[in-house]
């Protein structure tokens, strides 16, 4: 019987002995199968007298191989790589059956015995010369054992060979053989290589790849150049050599070098696809579309083309463009959900709302799904439906709790900018309720109490909020600022703001709150230097009249006036401002009255 017809029926063999009991009679040097084939299985636990090698039950070669196959199969299905690869390494030195050693060699690798591996694959070498797989197998394994590299080499040439009519093949493995190496041990292997076979595309490209992730740059290029004056027009070389130059700050050299191959190559589409998209990050939006126009006229219902080019001419103000790339995109049936959302966004400009409104309830779903549910409300509270535009966001369906309190947190916004606090205090309720640890929930419910003049729920809703995040720059500054302002417990308040400012020392607005407490204090001079500081980081009407009114309370008069008037010219129409410049000198706004040019406060102490 020869071995190929036993392994043809193995299987058969394998259930019929386990159908008749026999497999716990089965032993090789002693060793039960049980034990052999697998650990955290269910042992054979009656044991039976150890029979010679060659006793009754291998009365011919023949049972010999079937009880090795059998061994090997039930220690392959239980996991047991290394005992299957035992076996199986056997039979094949017995067979030199390939397929056998195939299967020894796989065995042996999964089990991480690469030794053994290193040895199945010579022999899977040894009678089946021309298979690719086999050397692959070995120069792992060899990389693995970190063999000599010149000997890794050696079986790389021959895998190449071959492989000589399959390229992609033979990158793929050179790829995903050197994923495993660290940078060193493959550069060395690939300088080897290269010296063998200096003319090798498959070769020079992997090792310029290989360059550029070590960020060799120039030495990658010069490889690349190589590669291209023997193939010009290497479908893989050409842009990575443009890839190159702009990594290499030569972003023009590296256009003029696609437009230099298109000129040669013009039916080479994905170099112009490279190209267009190459112009498009360096802003050369019009001759990006030229190239993309040109593609399109060789696919036209080329889904990403048309998407391209829709956002190019929004980019480029060619509106009527964009709708017409868009439109296509939606009777091709591509990208709808963009398409969708680009025409909304173009009609809303065009501020013909119900259309936009129109474009934007076509998305059921996506990455822009909660965006054009707000947009929708807030096309809805421009046409004067706030009430309608809260319902809708109310019945907007979102299974993400996240989702829904992000709508809460919106409703929220909209009625307060109506000043309809109570419902939006109500909205904000709700999005506590569906997570009660929300610090950005927790936040904003603290300003809403604070603007409805409920300081013990603001100063409550912060302390909670510090509990969980006891760093929160924004809340500590805000209750300190809200202390300062509201109360008079100064000494709390800045104790706040010392630890906000400390987070964030750069922080304008933390600056213009330790400045204000300060002031509140009666140090008007540190007050000062901290106002003035904040105003110099940013240009905001609040912080202007903040140090407005500390200057004049210090009694230069001159110096708040001057502040208040540059505030004025940039923010003429901050209520804020205005009240606190109205309160002191109301004649900066044109206005009459005396404010309190005449009357002096005592809350600086000129001491300090």
């Amino acid at each position: 019987m020869k071995i190929k017809i036993i392994v043809q029926n193995i299987v058969a063999v394998f259930f019929a002995n386990l159908l008749m009991g026999c497999a716990s009679q089965l032993t090789s040097h002693g060793e039960a199968i049980a034990q052999e084939a697998g650990a955290g299985k269910t042992q054979i636990q009656r044991k039976r007298p150890q029979l010679p090698i060659r006793s009754k039950y291998f009365a011919s070669q023949a049972h010999e191989y079937m009880y090795k196959a059998m061994v090997a199969e039930i220690a392959r299905l239980r996991g047991n790589h290394a005992l299957a690869a035992k076996y199986f390494f056997d039979l094949a030195t017995l067979s030199r059956d390939p397929q056998l050693a195939e299967r020894a060699t796989q065995a042996a690798w999964y089990a991480q015995k690469y030794h053994l591996a290193t040895k199945a694959a010579r022999l899977w070498i040894d009678v089946a010369p021309n298979e690719p797989k086999a050397q692959q197998f070995l120069v792992n394994s060899l990389l693995r054992q970190k063999q000599p590299v010149a000997e890794v080499v050696t079986h790389l040439e021959a895998m190449f060979d071959n492989l000589k009519d399959e390229p992609q093949r033979r990158e793929a493995m050179m790829e995903a053989m050197l994923e495993r190496q660290k940078d060193r041990r493959a550069l060395a292997l690939m300088k080897q290589l290269v010296a063998k076979r200096p003319n090798d595309p498959v070769v020079l490209l992997t090792y310029a790849r290989l360059l550029i992730k070590v960020n060799q740059l120039d030495q990658a290029l010069e490889v690349l150049r190589t590669l291209l004056s023997d193939v010009p027009d290497h479908a893989e070389a050409v842009p990575l050599y443009a890839f190159l130059l702009d990594k290499q700050d030569k972003r023009a050299l590296a256009l003029q070098w696609m437009k230099q191959a298109l000129d040669k190559y013009p039916d080479k589409h994905e170099w112009r696809l490279t190209y267009a998209r190459m112009l498009a990050d360096s802003e050369q939006f019009e001759e990006s579309i030229k190239q993309f126009q040109q593609i399109l006229s060789q696919f036209p219902q080329q889904g990403d083309i048309l998407y391209a080019l829709g956002v190019l001419s929004l980019q480029t103000k060619q509106v009527s463009a964009a709708k017409g790339y868009f439109l296509k995109l939606i009777e091709n049936g591509e990208r709808l959900d963009t398409a969708h959302y680009y025409l909304g966004q173009i009609a809303q400009e065009e501020n013909d709302l119900d259309k936009a409104r129109y474009w934007y309830s076509q998305i059921k779903e996506g990455a822009n799904y909660l965006n054009v549910q707000a947009r929708i409300a807030l096309i809805l509270i421009k046409q004067g439906q706030l009430d309608r535009a809260i319902e809708h966001l109310r019945a907007v369906q979102v299974s993400d709790r996240k989702d829904a309190i992000s709508l809460m947190q919106l409703e929220a916004e909209l009625l307060i900018e109506q000043k309809r606090y109570y419902q939006a205090m109500d909205a904000y309720n709700r999005a506590i309720n569906l997570k009660p640890d929300s610090t950005d929930v927790l936040y904003m419910r603290a300003l809403l109490h604070e603007e409805m003049g409920s300081m013990a729920p603001f100063e409550q809703d912060l302390q909670r909020l510090l509990a969980l995040e006891p760093e929160n720059i924004n809340a500590l500054n805000a209750l300190g600022y809200s202390l300062a302002n509201k109360t008079e417990r100064y000494e709390e308040a800045y104790g706040f703001i010392k630890q906000a400012l400390d987070l964030g020392p750069n922080n304008y607005y933390i600056l213009d709150s330790m400045g204000w407490v300060l002031y509140k204090m009666g140090n008007c001079a540190e007050a000062i230097v901290y106002l003035r500081k904040a105003l110099a980081k940013q240009n905001d009407p609040e912080i202007a009249a903040h140090l407005g009114e500390v200057l004049w309370v210090s009694r230069d008069q001159y110096a708040a006036k001057e502040v208040w008037e540059n505030a004025l010219k940039a923010f003429p129409e901050d209520e804020k401002l205005r009240d606190v410049v109205r309160g002191f000198s109301p004649s900066i706004l044109g206005e009459t009255g005396e404010g309190k040019s005449s009357v002096f406060t005592n809350r600086c102490s000129f001491e300090k």
